[in-house]
């Protein structure tokens, strides 16, 4: 099986975990080997545990295009990065074969390839749910959690993620709508259309909905931006 990784997280999560926790409360950092082997103790227990034979790892790069449409995109995140992020990333890029892209996010990335593979012939491998509105097998190694998501799923948790937003990206969502708001108002569909209409009705704004869609959505194949898959959008939207 291959694997498609979110080096990302793998990066974050070693280098943030590599300090010692001192008796005042304190941390002291610990040396970037201590992280890099954190790296490697990861990628080799996924290996290991999904039987994989090849590997794919994408780390987000410069320019994501989301910043472009959406400034405040991602700028509710203030604390400090973990110390040997970047030392963790340059690891996987020069270990692990990671690919560093440069415009768009390694989700998209991971999603672009996921999806040229197909569902049933790789394995989405991150722990961020925003990467299950793509079809196919996902695991979340955190949570030992592998989940097939159909592409009637995939449909479905894009427009659930529209409406709630993404409190991590800085992303609103639709206002006054939360996850039970949104989860009773979805099931009045029975399927993409259906969603596209509900979801447009409650935000009573096509600029926004548009605009929220395209943070979210991530691409299938290159330049992949959202766009009103059903209907026209209407440009005067309030």
């Amino acid at each position: 099986m291959h694997l498609i990784i979110d080096g990302d997280i793998v990066a974050y999560r070693a280098s943030a975990s590599a300090y010692r926790k001192n008796p005042d409360g304190s941390k002291t950092d610990l040396a970037e080997g201590i992280a890099r082997s954190r790296v490697d103790e990861t990628m080799e227990t996924l290996m290991q545990q999904l039987h994989a034979r090849s590997h794919s790892v994408y780390l987000s790069g410069d320019k994501n295009f989301r910043h472009f449409l959406y400034p405040e995109y991602k700028a509710n995140r203030t604390a400090p990065k973990p110390k040997w992020l970047e030392d963790c990333k340059e690891h996987l890029v020069t270990q692990w074969g990671g690919d560093v892209v440069n415009g768009y996010e390694a989700d998209d990335a991971m999603c672009m390839e996921a999806t040229e593979r197909g569902a049933g012939n790789c394995i989405i491998t991150s722990i961020d749910k925003d990467l299950r509105q793509i079809e196919g097998t996902h695991f979340d190694w955190v949570k030992q959690e592998r989940v097939d998501i159909s592409e009637l799923d995939a449909a479905y948790n894009f427009y659930y993620h529209v409406l709630v937003g993404d409190a991590a990206d800085n992303i609103k969502g639709c206002p006054k709508i939360g996850p039970v708001k949104a989860t009773n108002a979805l099931k009045a569909g029975s399927g993409p259309e259906d969603w596209f209409e509900i979801v447009r009705r409650l935000y009573n704004n096509d600029k926004a909905y548009l605009l929220n869609g395209q943070l979210i959505w991530l691409w299938r194949t290159e330049g992949d931006i959202w766009r009103f898959p059903f209907g026209d959008q209407d440009e005067e939207g309030e």
